[in-house]
């Protein structure tokens, strides 16, 4: 049986032709928290502010950019830290199926915001993970009795939903299921127009472009119907709000835009028996020597056994015990396009285009050594600092 690794590889393909986990004061070596920019622009950290304020080496990510060059960010703390793009501007881009990332967070935004909505038939209601997809939809392709979690966790295709029954496969084009959640939100939030916006690019506009401040992303060109597999095309510094948004469990400038439990879900299996590897529509590390993220990536496990839809008795891995729940998890798209977030680090790295290093594990790479060499415990002690941290044992940013 393939890895969904490779599967994963097999579809980009075929898509391409058609520790401590304490924490000192607030967390960051320059004594100021700031969560997120608000509406308003990045405002870059000053080179000779990076090391105090970032906990990052500016000389090391100078290096990095020569290495890399490919466009590329890094976010710390709530503050950008670091950017770099090889043209001297920060271009509007399709990434490919990092588009799918930004679908999941939609989706809980929908969930979030139609919440209080009385439930009195179909298509009505409050959307939920847990609904039954034939609640909103008259007619799809999938299994009949599939949940939307299923959907969002691309296991709805298998005849048996049932525990060991039904396998991952990537749906890379989104056209065996995951398009369909398009279809999904416009019948929620058309129980009201006037609230919610008339189609899904107007509440997706209204309840996340807005209030997060991506004013340079662009999904489906505009149309009201989503895909949502590919099709968002945006500038690194938005890919980055996006990922900064998950890290802040779904809140910006102190309003919650999707829950947190929706988030938590997203970046956490939804069915460790089909796949440890896949949240909803995010791809998760699986711990060392995983093939997206490399050696030096702690795993993403559930908190707990069974959980939510998923019947499964254990986490699906080797080691189902961590000290910390910090697993990292990344959307990934074609061409190495890469939003990756490390709870325990409190971080998120975007890049753009980096080919070969299209896994998450390939942008970490990049950023570790300034990262390390500025860690007050390890030092520069690369080799140290992965073996505590891969193991979920250090989280020194941990909230």
């Amino acid at each position: 049986m393939r890895s969904p690794a490779s599967l994963f590889l097999v579809a980009f393909l075929a898509f391409a032709a058609c520790g401590d986990s304490s924490s000192s004061g607030d967390g960051t070596p320059g004594g100021v928290q700031e969560a997120d920019p608000g509406r308003g622009p990045w405002e870059l950290v000053p080179r000779d502010r990076v090391a105090e304020e970032c906990g990052l080496n500016p000389d090391l990510l100078e290096q990095a950019n020569a290495a890399i060059d490919r466009p590329w960010a890094i976010v710390r703390y709530g503050k950008l830290c670091h950017e770099y793009y090889p043209s001297g501007t920060d271009e509007v881009t399709e990434v490919f199926s990092a588009t799918k990332t930004l679908s999941a967070v939609v989706t809980g935004i929908a969930a979030h915001e139609t919440r209080d909505l009385a439930r009195s038939g179909r298509k009505t209601g409050p959307l939920s993970d847990t609904d039954r997809v034939d609640h909103w939809l008259d007619e799809f392709s999938f299994n009949p009795e599939a949940r939307v979690a299923h959907v969002l966790a691309m296991v709805a295709h298998n005849e048996n939903l049932g525990l060991e029954q039904k396998s991952f496969a990537y749906d890379a084009a989104g056209e065996v299921q995951i398009n369909r959640l398009s279809d999904v939100i416009n019948t929620a939030i058309d129980q009201d127009p006037a609230r919610f916006g008339e189609d899904l690019e107007e509440f997706t506009h209204r309840f996340l472009y807005e209030p997060v401040g991506m004013t340079s992303s662009r999904w489906t060109s505009g149309r009201p119907d989503k895909v949502f597999a590919f099709s968002w095309e945006a500038t690194t510094r938005d890919m980055a709000r996006l990922g900064l948004l998950m890290l802040n469990g779904g809140a910006w400038s102190g309003e919650q835009i999707l829950s947190e439990d929706w988030v938590y879900k997203m970046t956490h299996p939804s069915f460790e028996d089909a796949s440890p590897s896949y949240g909803y529509l995010t791809w998760l590390s699986t711990g060392p020597g995983d093939f997206f993220f490399g050696s030096c990536a702690p795993a993403s496990i559930f908190r707990e056994h069974p959980h939510g839809l998923s019947e499964s008795s254990d986490c699906g891995l080797d080691q189902c015990t961590q000290e910390n729940d910090v697993g990292v998890w990344s959307a990934l798209g074609l061409f190495g396009q890469i939003i990756t977030g490390h709870p325990g680090l409190d971080m998120v790295i975007v890049a753009k285009d980096i080919g070969d290093a299209v896994s998450a594990g390939g942008a970490w790479a990049f950023a570790r050594p300034a990262l390390v060499a500025e860690d007050p415990r390890f030092n520069g002690d690369e080799d140290a600092f992965c073996q505590s941290y891969a193991s979920g044992g250090y989280a020194p940013d941990l909230r």
